[in-house]
Formats: structure tokens, C-alpha cells, sequence
């Protein structure tokens, strides 16, 4: 009796040893599906899922994570849409390799080799630094290789010869895609013929309704504003970033009681510092020099606004009491006393007036990058769907399903 429960009991792990290996060889046969075919060259579903784990990554998530929060139609799509960028992309590197863009040598390898070794060098030595700073992590070795591990293959390195491979394909795919690029061009004459049309469309509705202006510079190119408007710049004796999300809060949560008495008890402790600044701008020192001294208004340290201010007018969009001291301001070289908002004490000067046509020189490069690299663009989509018509391609997305 006990002999026949012994090979019972074999009988079932056998079983069960198999079912195991079965159910592995099957994965591993499911990853490397041909999902796709560029011209004789295969990409397996494995590489483009993958893809999709080391994109998923970057923000914390994982294939299961997303189908649940997105809905496995969006998976699926995303998906499919890997698929094809991965067919767009080989298709690239095989024209780069037929135009002769491929640079590959030992002395190339060698310095992609290198650098990848130094990336990962200086990875370990920044996990090494948190594990060393963080005295809650007990097992630092085992920390430390854990994270190492997790990041080199989220960054592609996991390993360094495909790593070298697919950089060297990229540099061929962004070089074909340069020589693309220069086979389109957008001239001077091209843009103006685009300011008129914007001007057109733009007077009319922004001499209508001033804050149209903003819907046109959210979405693009303006080449008119406002009649009356004003370029203002701004020193900001700002609150601490704390503070202002603090008060900010309270304002959502419908506390303007609460936030206001929050705002006068830390507007008081900065109150020295701006009285400070006023003195010195109303003594005529320069204003962009104390800008860049005591402003914590980062709008103000990129253009256009770094050189000529915000441009302000009713109905601008800028915080009210900002906007009623700018347009109160009577004239060009003008500055405000305090001006207290949610962000601090603001100091205002009327940098120049504005309003009317913007001259086409003033946004002429702004619309030939802007037009060219549509033009790139809508080139590169039409070539290589042309390719894509003329050349032996196919794809496989009901394949992508299987197991995952």
C-alpha cells in the first residue's frame, strides 16, 4: 500500500513538473512570435513588449496596473501603437543603412561601450549614496544591487552589448531622419504669407474680445494684441513655496478667511525685505539687475518677458490686484508701490506699451521653426508611409493578445 502511494505521489509531480516547463516553453515560444516583418527582417513580440514594460516604468506602473486604470482597449492600443513605431523604426535604420549612415567600428563601440559603463558606474555610485544616508535601510548590500539591477534595465542597459547595438541603430535612425529633415524647407516669403493669414484671423476676434489674445498665445503664434495693453515687468519679494501652497489650499477648499489671515501673517515677515527692495528700485537702481538679485519670479528669467515683461491688459489672466496695479500705472518708466497677492509683494514697472500689429520681424523665426518642422514632420509621416505602400511590410497586432 504504501509502495503504490509513493508512485502515486510521483506520478502527481511529474505531472506537475511538467505542466511547469509546458507552461514556460510556452511563454517563451509567445514572446517570440513574429509580430512583425520589415523586408525580411522580424520583430518579435517580446521586443515590443518589452518596449512597453520599460515605457510603463517610468511611471511606476506595470502592464497589469495600466489595463486596470486605462481599460484593455487602451492597452491594446498602446500596444499596437508600439507595434508600429517599431516597424517605423526599422524601416528608418534599413534606409540609413542603404544611404550609407551607419556608423559602426570597433573605436565606435569601444566609446558607446564606455560611456554606457559610466552611466552605470555613476548609477550605482548615487544608489550607494541614498543606501549610505538612509539608516532605515538594514540589508544596504542587498539595497543597493536590488535598485541597481531595477534601473539598468529600465534605462536599457541590462545588457551592454545589445545596448551598444541599438544606440548605434539609433544614431543611424536620427541621421536618416536629419537627411529627411533637409529635404524640406520653409521660406522667409512662405511666413509672411502665414503672419497675414494669422493677422487676419486674429484683429478682428482679439478687437472683439481682448482675451481671445490668450486663447491665440496658448495655442500658438500671435501677431496682434490688445489695443491698450502694456508690458509690465515684475520683482517678486516672493512667499516661501510652502506658504503659497499652503494658502493655495485653503482658498480650494473655500477657507479665504483662513487663507487670507494665513497670507497677512506671513506677508508681515517678508515686509522688511520688500520695503528694502521698493527703496532701491525708486532710487533708480536698475530694474533688471534687482530682478535677477531678489526676484523669485521664475517668468521673469525666460524670454520673451525676461526683456520686455508680461504684456497685461484687462482681462489678461494675471492675478486681479497684479493687474489693476499694472494698468494703473501712468506712464512708460513707472513703478508700482507694493502690491500684495497670494505669491508675496510685488514691485511693477511699465517697461514699454503694446497692442496693436506685432511687426512680422518680431515673430518671423518663431513661424519658420515653427512651420518647418511641420513640414519636417508631415515629410517623414508621407515618406514613410510611402515606404511602407511600395515595400514588403507586414504585421501581426492580433498576436500581441496571446498571454499578455
Amino acid at each position: 500500500m504504501k509502495k503504490i502511494m509513493v508512485t502515486a505521489v510521483c506520478a502527481v509531480l511529474c505531472v506537475a513538473l511538467a505542466s511547469c516547463s509546458m507552461v514556460s516553453v510556452n511563454e517563451d515560444k509567445d514572446r517570440a512570435q513574429v509580430v512583425a516583418e520589415v523586408n525580411g527582417t522580424q520583430i518579435t513580440k517580446g521586443e515590443v513588449l518589452d518596449q512597453v514594460d520599460m515605457n510603463l516604468a517610468v511611471y511606476g506602473m506595470t502592464r497589469e496596473q495600466f489595463a486596470e486604470q486605462y481599460g484593455s482597449d487602451q492597452f491594446t492600443a498602446m500596444k499596437e501603437d508600439m507595434l508600429n513605431q517599431f516597424v517605423k523604426s526599422e524601416l528608418l535604420y534599413q534606409h540609413a543603412q542603404a544611404d550609407g549612415l551607419v556608423e559602426d567600428s570597433e573605436d565606435v563601440r569601444a566609446e558607446k561601450r564606455q560611456g554606457i559603463e559610466d552611466t552605470l558606474a555613476s548609477l550605482r555610485s548615487g544608489i550607494e549614496e541614498t543606501a549610505n544616508a538612509d539608516d532605515t535601510i538594514t540589508d544596504k548590500e542587498a539595497y543597493i544591487e536590488e535598485q541597481y539591477a531595477k534601473y539598468s534595465e529600465l534605462y536599457g542597459y541590462g545588457d551592454i552589448d545589445k545596448a551598444v547595438e541599438d544606440s548605434i541603430k539609433t544614431d543611424a535612425i536620427n541621421a536618416e531622419v536629419e537627411k529627411l529633415n533637409n529635404e524640406v524647407s520653409y521660406s522667409e516669403e512662405e511666413a509672411k504669407t502665414y503672419y497675414d493669414e494669422l493677422m487676419e484671423t486674429q484683429k478682428p476676434a482679439i478687437d472683439e474680445d481682448a482675451t481671445a489674445y490668450t486663447t491665440y498665445k496658448n495655442s500658438g503664434t500671435v501677431v496682434y494684441e490688445p489695443q491698450g495693453a502694456r508690458y509690465i515687468k515684475n520683482l517678486l519679494i516672493g512667499l516661501p513655496d510652502d506658504v503659497q501652497s499652503e494658502i493655495k489650499t485653503l482658498r480650494q477648499d473655500g477657507d479665504d478667511e483662513g487663507a487670507d489671515a494665513k497670507l497677512e501673517e506671513e506677508l508681515a515677515k517678508i515686509k522688511a525685505d520688500a520695503d528694502a527692495a521698493l527703496t532701491r528700485a525708486q532710487a533708480g537702481e536698475d530694474f533688471d539687475a534687482l530682478i535677477e538679485e531678489l526676484g523669485s519670479d521664475s517668468g521673469m528669467t525666460v524670454e520673451p518677458a525676461k526683456t520686455k515683461g508680461y504684456l497685461v491688459f484687462p482681462g489678461s489672466g494675471m492675478v486681479e490686484e497684479f493687474e489693476t496695479a499694472a494698468m494703473a500705472l501712468p506712464s512708460v518708466g513707472s513703478l508700482s508701490d507694493l502690491v500684495a497677492t497670494d505669491y508675496g509683494y510685488h514691485i511693477l514697472q511699465y517697461t514699454s506699451e503694446g497692442g496693436g500689429e506685432v511687426p512680422f520681424d518680431d515673430v518671423k523665426d518663431s513661424i519658420i521653426s515653427t512651420k518647418l518642422n511641420e513640414a519636417q514632420t508631415a515629410y517623414q509621416e508621407e515618406t514613410i508611409k510611402k515606404w511602407q505602400d511600395e515595400e514588403n511590410i507586414k504585421t501581426y497586432p492580433d498576436r500581441l493578445s496571446t498571454f499578455a
